[in-house]
């Protein structure tokens, strides 16, 4: 990327203050995106663009390189997908086909094969991550919640999680295997993987990590289809088929790029990066950057948050997505947690609360009384 260059639309925005937007090259003409952060959440970026410089795979998003600014600020700059999200394919028509899913899921199971062999976990696999290149194809993007295999669990989305994820224990390339089989469960239904939460995230993660539940597998579907889903949703992370062990299923093996032409660039291909998201129906847009609400509506988005909400997922609409952080490391701007709150035995077992806490900027024990008090 030359120095010189001209912004040419926002791509989107998420709520912790980060804005993806679409730009040019000045000398070259080539097309770019660049994702923007304040000083706050330059040192999450920065992470981002270190775990992707070293990726070579046309089924992941190229990262084109990182500048700073003197007012703290950060861009990244990231190879551009005419095609925009697959999530706004798979809204857009209500759901795909077992063709157009079989193909997608193929280029998607190849970038986690590629990224499970460097080492790495995705983190955050679904269709809102997943973007379409100029070829039709599918790439992964979006590696806010990327990690090194055995590094701690960052964060992900809760509708997506594995069940070793949900508990807090661990979060390997099996968890990505897992979010697999929910992102084609997402692409058959055209809606989230789990019904009958009514938007409850403390419910679905209960539900996840401590029964035996799995997402349920459209009917309609191929006997080969049912039979890959079978080898992504084993709740038992050790049973659970790797990613290139997938890539020979017949379900996989036969699949055909299934649109060589993408939409067009001024279709809905807006770019949301949020370390966690909750659902949107949840969340009115709030500023992160007027201090002086966060004291006043915490207690409000807590009790938004443990109340059932009486809406599926908005599928269109990312402008109430939320930053949740499983740990606080991942947090670009939190305050420390006391003792006592450390001391606090469901937030040893509650990564949910440990992530409400930071959300709230309150402590995870004022978080506990406030989803206790919601609740009860």
């Amino acid at each position: 990327v030359s120095k010189q260059w001209t912004r040419v639309r926002t791509l989107g925005r998420g709520a912790s203050g980060a804005e993806v937007f679409l730009a040019a090259d000045d000398v070259s003409g080539e097309l770019f995106a660049v994702k923007s952060a304040s000083a706050a959440c330059a040192s999450a970026l920065k992470r981002e663009e270190g775990l992707m410089a070293g990726l070579r795979s046309p089924r992941v998003v190229s990262c084109i390189g990182g500048r700073g600014a003197r007012d703290g600020s950060y861009q990244l700059f990231l190879e551009f997908a005419p095609g925009g999200s697959l999530a706004d394919r798979v809204a857009s028509n209500g759901g795909l086909d077992e063709r157009a899913v079989r193909g997608y899921a193929a280029d998607v199971a190849a970038g986690l094969a590629y990224l499970h062999a460097t080492g790495m976990v995705h983190g955050d696999v679904k269709a809102r991550n997943v973007v379409i290149g100029a070829d039709g194809r599918a790439k992964l993007a979006d590696f806010g919640c990327a990690r090194e295999a055995r590094g701690p669990i960052i964060g992900g989305t809760p509708a997506f999680m594995a069940p070793e994820v949900a508990r807090g224990e661990e979060q390997g390339p099996a968890a990505d295997v897992w979010a697999l089989g929910c992102m084609v469960v997402e692409m058959a239904t055209g809606r989230a993987p789990w019904i009958g939460m009514d938007g409850d995230a403390l419910a679905a993660l209960h539900r996840i990590g401590y029964t035996e539940a799995v997402p349920e597998v459209p009917q309609w579907l191929s006997a080969e289809a049912k039979d890959f889903l079978r080898g992504c949703l084993v709740r038992q992370a050790s049973e659970r088929r790797t990613a290139a062990q997938l890539l020979e299923h017949p379900f996989l093996a036969s699949a055909v790029i299934v649109d060589a032409k993408p939409q067009a660039v001024e279709s809905k291909s807006k770019w949301v990066s949020p370390k966690s998201t909750l659902d949107a129906a949840f969340w009115e847009s709030e500023s992160d950057t007027d201090d002086a609400e966060h004291e006043s509506t915490a207690e409000r988005r807590m009790r938004a948050l443990a109340c059932p909400a009486s809406a599926l997922p908005d599928w269109d609409s990312d402008e109430g997505w939320i930053d949740v952080f499983s740990s606080p490391e991942a947090a670009p701007v939190a305050h420390p947690a006391s003792s006592a709150d450390r001391r606090c035995p469901l937030a040893a077992h509650s990564p949910t609360c440990r992530a409400l806490a930071l959300l709230g900027r309150v402590s995870t024990r004022t978080a506990h009384t406030m989803l206790r008090d919601a609740c009860f």
